[in-house]
């Protein structure tokens, strides 16, 4: 009987053991599982949260691109189409009319008797133009800007030398062409119609050309005469008109090796007289070696 009792008692306390178990671990999982929740509420506000701040960059981005592209567009001005340049060509064609123009009308003026002196003068206030000026029997005098043309816009006729045709050139300067030698000169040049004589203006007044181009070149010596002319100016110093001639000269050494030497002679264009010759130092010296 006592056993029974003793066993009974500790049946009790087993269970009650087995029970206050049962109930931590219970407490202990429901614990588990709130703790669980409540950091993957934690978790889930937090990208959501991220995600929010992300898109809001973006949306922030795009909005100020859009403004500045916006603003871009006011503030650029529109673009003026360029009026298209006049073609070379055309521009060509049309000074040459205009030349042909001055020509002609020069011409009428100086058949009728009314012209007393022509005036050719090189660049005036426009590039590549020049000035023409007549001054007329009765006193008066008239002035036009020409354009540079390979048209003359008056011609002489020397009875030896034959035509020499005046016009301005594409660098302003004025241009004398004489049987095929053309001379270029940035002095004004000066025209007596009824004479027929060119002479350019100088210091001292105006200079007579009574030796035109083609006949300075006609008259120098083999040895001083350029073979191939590059360059022919008509210049002046000190009140006397000159020529500057240079160009290349051809030789052949021992009479078999060619050679080209550069050659510059100055002749006088009053008297056709050479003032000075430029040459290389074995022409001076070894002439005889390189015949030409």
């Amino acid at each position: 009987m006592k056993k029974s009792k003793s066993k009974s008692k500790v049946n009790k306390q087993s269970f009650s053991t087995n029970k206050t178990k049962g109930s931590y671990l219970r407490l202990l999982l429901s614990a588990l599982i709130i703790s669980l929740l409540i950091l993957g509420g934690i978790f889930l506000s937090q990208v959501g949260i991220s995600s929010n701040h992300v898109l809001g960059e973006k949306s922030n981005n795009s909005w100020k691109e859009q403004v500045e592209k916006q603003e871009t567009v006011e503030e650029e001005e529109p673009v003026e189409t360029p009026e298209p340049a006049e073609a070379p060509e055309a521009q060509e064609v049309e000074h040459e009319q205009e030349a042909k123009d001055v020509q002609h009308e020069v011409e009428n003026q100086v058949q009728q008797g009314n012209v007393e002196k022509v005036e050719v003068h090189p660049t005036s206030n426009t590039p590549s133009e020049g000035t023409l000026k007549l001054e007329k029997t009765d006193g008066t005098k008239t002035e036009k800007t020409v354009p540079p043309s390979k048209t003359s816009l008056i011609s002489i006729q020397d009875p030896e030398a034959g035509a020499v045709q005046i016009s301005v050139g594409s660098n302003g300067t004025v241009t004398l062409v004489n049987n095929g030698i053309t001379v270029t000169t940035n002095q004004p040049v000066v025209i007596d119609p009824k004479s027929q004589t060119i002479g350019i203006k100088t210091a001292t007044g105006v200079t007579v050309i009574s030796t035109l181009p083609s006949q300075a070149v006609n008259d120098l010596k083999q040895s001083d005469k350029p073979t191939v002319i590059q360059s022919a100016v008509l210049g002046e110093q000190n009140g006397q008109a000159y020529y500057d001639i240079s160009g290349m000269q051809k030789r052949k050494f021992v009479g078999l090796i060619p050679v080209n030497a550069t050659i510059e002679t100055k002749i006088n264009a009053q008297n056709g007289t050479v003032i000075s010759s430029d040459k290389p130092w074995y022409l001076d010296f070894l002439g005889f070696l390189y015949t030409i």
